[in-house]
């Protein structure tokens, strides 16, 4: 049920994602037969029914197209609300957010499926890596100043406690990949929690 605040995806929204969802299966496809440098853009759009120009309108390169799915994350940033002028409040509340988008991702078994399959080309794939952390600096050089006059804080302390909790969800996720192949599976949010103890316990 929606509720009044509730924003409306519209038919265009909707169908832009559709097909970007679209590009994002037919580059995992194509990467894990053929490796990353193995692909063109024009064999992707191809596989995913689109003309080339749509897929750079909608994915820009061939390495972000599997990263999709990754602006829930970012998304979910522009939900932190007011957290005094504590680092360690802003850490909670940005650990918060995190948890709340992995227990949806859990919950989206196609979109849980995506995830684990970018994951653990990023292990063998030097170009997907790098892309992965350009992104991660893009959100976050995008996100901080925004973060910091809305909640009171310096920048240095919304980067400080960005880095930690980056850091703990790449942790988690990576480590979610390599379990999955070792035969462990099981849901993100408690191996989101042990990352967090971990890095607690080494600081």
């Amino acid at each position: 049920m929606t509720t009044p605040d509730a924003p409306v995806e519209g038919l265009r929204d909707r169908r832009r994602r559709e097909t970007s969802i679209e590009i994002c299966a037919a580059a995992l496809d194509l990467f894990e037969q053929k490796g990353v440098h193995g692909t063109t853009v024009d064999e992707i759009a191809a596989r995913a029914g689109v003309s080339p120009r749509t897929f750079f309108r909608l994915a820009g390169t061939k390495e972000d197209a599997v990263f999709i799915d990754d602006g829930r994350f970012a998304d979910a940033l522009s939900g932190i609300g007011e957290v005094g002028d504590d680092i360690r409040a802003l850490l909670a509340a940005l650990r918060e957010v995190f948890a709340r988008e992995l227990r949806l991702l859990d919950a989206d078994v196609r979109a849980r499926e995506r995830y684990l399959r970018v994951r653990r080309l990023i292990a063998h794939e030097p170009a997907l890596l790098g892309a992965a952390v350009r992104r991660e600096v893009t959100s976050s050089d995008r996100f901080v100043p925004e973060i910091a006059d809305r909640i009171g804080l310096s920048a240095l302390d919304v980067r400080t406690a960005l880095g930690v909790a980056g850091l703990e969800m790449r942790t988690t996720l990576d480590e979610w990949a390599r379990r999955y192949d070792a035969g462990e599976e099981g849901p993100l949010e408690p191996l989101h929690r042990e990352v967090q103890s971990r890095v607690a316990g080494a600081v």
